[in-house]
């Protein structure tokens, strides 16, 4: 009877630890949303694409901020970077697109900031930019550019055009198409971000602390420092969790002990977890997808652990993460009940666009098939 109660209290304790952090993130998550819907509506893919041909610094710098200033979805990242390449895109400006559109975007920042704090936040921007550094020069050295081009004819004799639907979105008013990307973002990550914020209540609560600080060493020396980095991509990339469900899991390490460069090596690996490769291979193909896969481990480990020396040489290095304060909750009107329930009624009200625009949708195709029948 007490092993069943136990069992049921451990349960009960993991959902509510997943819960804290779900609410705490919920507005930021919502806000994300509403501006990758927006650079959706606005942006002009096939002039970006036209615009990442080149291989130069220049035109990778040009992928970084635009991919900066994308989704902070993982799924929709690699969509959108398979689409820049189908229509012309450098594989250096892909790649660069991706990483930034994942790992330097306002949207994820804010999550991490709320919670794992300004020095993880600082770090994950950083090691960004240093991961595209990277990614650039092993690109320019090694990439199998015949594996690649077969990659861009396949992915352009895929390409069947604009499906008729999509036609009649374009025609669509502006709140129209923002309100239908935004749930199309919404249907994507919604999967990521629940599992995420359970599995990350789960660990909190299930998993010992003496389990990660097993598994990863003191990041006290240099082989340590390494050995935390490659681990952390590692338990970043089984995690299954890609997105920004994979913020929540990381905060769980920190709450158990692990390090700096395991917490930061965790969260740059949403872009090789398990899922997102198959989303890579079904794109690109078994071979560039592996190449891919190599390229992106080493540029994360790389840049993890440049960061890290490079935080701790300007002293910003801390000592602990602050994630455990998440762990003690008190419910009170404060900034995130606020800022929650804006984001809540700008989606009730961007469904209710949405289904007035389906509505609409429908009875002009009515009409048309009627008008043709007569």
């Amino acid at each position: 009877m007490n092993g069943s109660l136990d069992v049921l209290h451990a349960l009960l304790d993991g959902l509510t630890t997943g819960g804290i952090f779900f609410y705490k993130a919920l507005w930021s998550i919502l806000f994300g949303v509403a501006v990758t819907a927006a650079i959706d509506v606005f942006v002009d893919k096939e002039k970006m694409a036209r615009l990442l041909g080149g291989r130069d610094v220049k035109t990778v710098g040009v992928a970084t901020a635009t991919g900066a200033a994308s989704s902070a979805c993982t799924f929709g990242a690699v969509t959108i970077a398979q689409a820049l390449y189908k229509k012309g895109a450098s594989a250096e400006s892909t790649f660069a697109f991706a990483l930034a559109a994942t790992n330097i975007v306002f949207e994820l920042s804010v999550l991490i900031y709320i919670l794992l704090g300004g020095a993880v936040l600082a770090a994950e921007f950083l090691s960004g930019v240093m991961l595209v550094i990277i990614m650039f020069f092993l690109v320019r050295l090694t990439l199998p550019v015949h594996t690649f081009e077969l990659a861009r004819r396949r992915l352009q004799e895929q390409d069947g055009g604009t499906p008729a639907a999509m036609r009649q979105l374009k025609d669509a008013g502006v709140w129209q198409r923002i309100a239908d990307r935004y749930f199309r973002t919404l249907n994507r990550i919604w999967k990521s971000v629940f599992f995420g914020f359970l599995t990350a209540g789960f660990i909190v609560a299930l998993v010992p602390a003496s389990v990660w600080t097993t598994l990863f060493l003191p990041p006290v020396s240099f082989r340590a420092v390494i050995e935390n980095a490659a681990l952390g991509v590692v338990v970043g990339m089984l995690s299954f969790i890609g997105s920004i469900g994979i913020v929540p899991f990381a905060a769980a390490l920190a709450i158990g002990g692990v390090g700096f460069p395991g917490v930061v090596g965790c969260i740059v690996a949403d872009l090789i977890t398990i899922p997102v490769l198959n989303v890579w291979r079904r794109y690109f193909g078994t071979k560039a997808t592996a190449y891919i896969l190599a390229v992106f481990y080493v540029s994360m480990v790389g840049s993890t652990v440049f960061i890290t020396y490079l935080f701790e040489l300007f002293g910003w290095l801390p000592s602990a993460i602050q994630a455990g304060q998440l762990s003690a909750f008190h419910f009170r009107v404060d900034y995130t009940l606020i800022l929650t329930t804006l984001f809540l009624v700008l989606t009730a009200a961007l469904w209710v666009i949405k289904r007035h625009g389906n509505a609409m949708r429908r009875l002009g195709r009515k009409t048309s098939i009627h008008g043709s029948a007569s």
